[in-house]
């Protein structure tokens, strides 16, 4: 297929993130740069609510594509496969673009040859209202080796995915949430560089059991997945990445022993105290309502006191 010169495709996963999807699709249209088109890929939703609103979509810019479950990295694929612009813009259902990213991002592409990726700043928000900043560094596969300096949602050339091969399907529990730091390192292996703009045009939202959170406890087997997809370039480099794990580890130390960390701890314990009182009280009251729909009383239990905190 002939590709569209200067045509951006976007392709957005959606399994059951109907909730968000149409402030998605907003960020997307509000963009300021207007040579795109939306492909929303349905990965086999079984939420009735999805359904509805993926139904409800009409817009001349935007289609909707259906296939069974196979998760993230198959449903891009099954998107960029059947996409048309000489760049593809990934964005997952729950995120959100600023109105300038694509243009901003546009023109580095064009400018930089040897530059196959963008990514952005980004901040990082949750149901409670925590920001938090993500501001990933890019580069070449030095930067990418001990972490992933890439967001998921990104701006990429077509080719980048061709010469990568595309996203890693095979799906396994313990690599969910580490499909795009493999595919950016296959975009490095085949010679590309990730820019980063130093901008905070991205909201990423952190849901409640969100990967993010369900991988804590399973990051060093996903990372022993990753080494062994990669085995020959982390052979290559096995210095470097015991280099900058250790280096991260000591800005880490150090950065737990400062006076403004130590400070900041302070200052923020009356609203950790009372956030996890919040927690127990709602949770308390979950299990009434629970025991009283059931028709069996709840537990008598007594007052629970708040953990000491750190």
């Amino acid at each position: 297929m002939q590709r569209k010169r200067g045509f951006v495709s976007v392709v957005i996963p959606c399994f059951n993130h109907g909730l968000y999807l149409n402030e998605t699709l907003r960020s997307v249209l509000a963009q300021t740069f207007g040579a795109y088109e939306i492909i929303v890929v349905d990965d086999g939703s079984d939420d009735k609510s999805t359904l509805n609103i993926l139904k409800d979509i009409n817009h001349p810019k935007i289609e909707i594509l259906h296939k069974a479950n196979g998760h993230v990295a198959s449903a891009r694929n099954y998107g960029i496969r059947r996409s048309t612009g000489e760049y593809i813009l990934t964005l997952d259902a729950d995120d959100q673009f600023e109105p300038d990213f694509l243009l901003k991002a546009i023109p580095i592409l064009k400018n930089s040859p040897e530059t196959g990726v963008i990514t952005c700043y980004a901040r990082m928000f949750d149901h409670m209202g925590n920001i938090q900043p993500i501001r990933p560094l890019g580069g070449g596969i030095e930067n990418f080796l001990a972490t992933n300096n890439c967001m998921a949602s990104a701006l990429f050339r077509y080719r980048c995915w061709e010469d990568a091969g595309g996203y890693h399907e095979p799906y396994n529990a313990s690599y969910k949430g580490f499909e795009d730091w493999d595919f950016w390192l296959s975009v490095l292996e085949s010679g590309w560089r990730v820019h980063s703009i130093p901008e905070y045009l991205l909201r990423y939202r952190n849901t409640r059991n969100s990967l993010s959170d369900q991988n804590l406890t399973e990051i060093p087997e996903m990372m022993k997945r990753l080494v062994m997809r990669h085995e020959e370039l982390y052979r290559l480099n096995v210095a470097d990445v015991i280099y900058k794990k250790e280096l991260k580890i000591r800005q880490m130390r150090e950065l737990r022993n400062s006076l403004t960390y130590r400070v900041g701890e302070l200052l923020l314990f009356p609203l950790k105290f009372m956030r996890d009182g919040i927690r127990k009280v709602s949770r308390k009251i979950q299990s009434r309502d629970a025991s009283a729909a059931s028709g069996h009383p709840a537990p008598d239990k007594k007052a629970e006191i708040p953990e000491k905190q750190d």
